[in-house]
């Protein structure tokens, strides 16, 4: 086997689907199909045995008679909980589940290509904050890959579509509609430049609601039809589910769909139009273009008005997506590939910075070695080709989340002091900011210095817990006035990190944290997470 060392891959770890791919010896990028032969992995892990676990299509149809053994969406848990399932008398956290994921993508591209797939760069909505970012490289770090870097969804979309070698100003909305989350994000495009603009989401829209709406109509017509009054089981749930799935994916193509309900002992024949089912998921098509409404308004006041639209994400194959936002906003979107624009862009990137940008995927630095995008033509570098971002391209993100720190204001109230809001570029892959206080009481012994990630744009906000990132204490000088001079820094990193230094000005005693994340997994847990994995065959 070749020295895995010398390839990069993108990922696009999704919620409901996953796809790898790496960038050929012509300088394409190229999805590697799964041993099934199909371009994406449904994002479901089965645990069939305490040495086996199964991932992808099996793991999703063997759902229907082991649900409490399975499970799915474990997305939408990642840095949100420290548990995902329990199985064989043990908790698993989602950064565990992904790394199944992770693991069962890796090892059939692995498999096909004849060359060992190691060095990555993983996918997150551009929404994800600080903990999902860290528990997707969490994940990637348990399954024994090398995550290279954590990189935007729309940013890889934008990679993949090409608009990176666009010579004019362009402003783009990248509207990314999955299965499980919805993303959107504005990107201007300048030559030699991309800067995010701003960015929306929720991640709890996606295509699995819609495929919501359509079980309850089924579950509905059904039962007017037999009188059928039995609750449904697990089983039968997860079975109607796959049917309501596999019906939207007709619907793209076809005005109505019969569809065979069995329930029960009773089958029944039910007839769905696609505008009955552009009637019952309207709700949901509104929904994102509220938040699309938004990131345009918000784009309008930083001057930046929308010239083309871009879609990403297997729901946008959806008619109503397209009629909705040609209706809403009066331009015709543009789609191209989106199961695999994500992790296509993600393998683009990776070659610009990994192969063309000489960094030596060990350690992020110069390297003498030469670096591959893809296996199929050891001992030179493949060319870069039109979509991608190429080495002299600068990507300037922007912050996904506001970072505050906990302050007495001027009306004696304890409130969130935004140092960093939301959106702001992030030129060079970070940002600082530094604001000088003054202690509150004279001969204070030290400042409790809080930090609060949030999503308020606002420069101040009521103080809530729960959105508490982490905090330090700062030992200040003795004999203090009140008032004393203390400057805290924000250094908030493009991978979301975050990390704050206070500084006493009057005896220059400093403190210096990176913030502990609620619900982050710990570096025992990753350890015991993969010892635990290491004894267990992924099939």
């Amino acid at each position: 086997m070749a020295d895995a060392k010398n390839y990069v891959f993108g990922i696009d770890l999704g919620t409901t689907y996953s796809c790898i791919a790496y960038v050929d010896e012509s300088g394409r990028a190229e999805v590697i199909n799964n041993l099934d032969g199909t371009n994406t992995t449904p994002s479901v892990v089965s645990f069939t045995s305490p040495s086996e676990v199964t991932v992808g299509q099996t793991a999703k149809e063997n759902a229907v008679l082991e649900p409490d053994t399975t499970i799915s969406l474990v997305k939408t848990l990642m840095g949100k909980s420290s548990f995902a399932i329990n199985y064989n008398g043990r908790d698993m956290t989602p950064e565990e589940v992904s790394s199944y994921i992770l693991g069962k993508i890796t090892g059939d591209a692995s498999k096909i290509l004849g060359v060992e797939v190691k060095n990555v760069v993983i996918t997150v909505p551009a929404y994800f904050g600080t903990a999902e970012r860290e528990a997707t490289k969490a994940a990637g770090e348990i399954a024994g890959l090398n995550v290279l870097g954590i990189l935007s969804e729309p940013t890889a979309a934008a990679i993949h579509y090409g608009i990176m070698r666009e010579q004019v100003d362009k402003t783009v909305l990248i509207y990314d509609l999955g299965g499980g989350t919805f993303d959107v994000t504005v990107l201007h495009i300048s030559p030699g430049k991309v800067e995010v603009v701003c960015s929306e989401g929720n991640h709890d829209l996606g295509g699995r609601l819609w495929d919501e709406q359509i079980m309850l109509y089924l579950e509905a017509e059904y039962r007017s039809q037999t009188d059928y009054e039995e609750e449904l089981s697990p089983s039968e749930m997860q079975d109607l589910r796959i049917t309501a799935e596999k019906t939207k994916q007709q619907l793209t193509n076809r005005q109505e769909v019969p569809v065979a309900v069995r329930i029960g002992l009773r089958p029944a024949r039910v007839i769905l139009s696609k505008d009955t089912f552009t009637e019952l998921t309207q709700h949901l098509i509104d929904e994102t273009i509220t938040l699309t409404e938004r990131s345009i308004e918000i784009a309008k006041s930083k001057g930046f008005g929308i010239d083309e639209i871009l879609l990403v994400g297997g729901s946008t194959r959806m008619p109503q997506v397209d009629d909705a936002l040609a209706a809403k906003f009066g331009m015709k979107p543009k789609l191209l590939e989106p199961d695999e624009t994500v992790a296509k862009g993600a393998a683009l990137h990776a070659v610009a910075v990994y192969v063309h940008g000489q960094k030596n995927p060990e350690d992020g630095g110069s390297s003498d070695e030469t670096v591959h995008g893809g296996p199929k033509k050891l001992g030179s570098n493949p060319p870069l080709d039109s979509r991608d971002t190429g080495s002299n391209v600068q990507v300037i993100v922007a912050t996904t989340k506001s970072y505050a720190i906990q302050i007495i204001d001027e009306n004696d109230k304890s409130v969130c002091y935004n140092m960093i809001i939301k959106n702001e570029p992030m030129p060079g892959g970070s940002v600082t900011h530094s604001e000088e206080f003054g202690t509150y009481s004279a001969n204070q012994t030290n400042v409790q210095l809080e930090v609060y990630e949030s999503d308020y744009m606002e420069k101040t906000f009521e103080i809530d817990d729960e959105l508490k990132l982490g905090e330090a204490i700062l030992e200040l000088a003795k004999g203090l006035p009140k008032g004393s001079p203390i400057q805290v820094t924000f250094i908030l990193t493009e991978d979301g990190m975050l990390e704050l230094t206070g500084v006493d000005k009057t005896s220059g005693k400093q403190v210096k944290a990176t913030m502990q994340i609620k619900g982050l997994i710990s570096r025992e847990e990753i350890e015991e997470a993969k010892k635990h994995r290491s004894g267990i065959t992924i099939l």
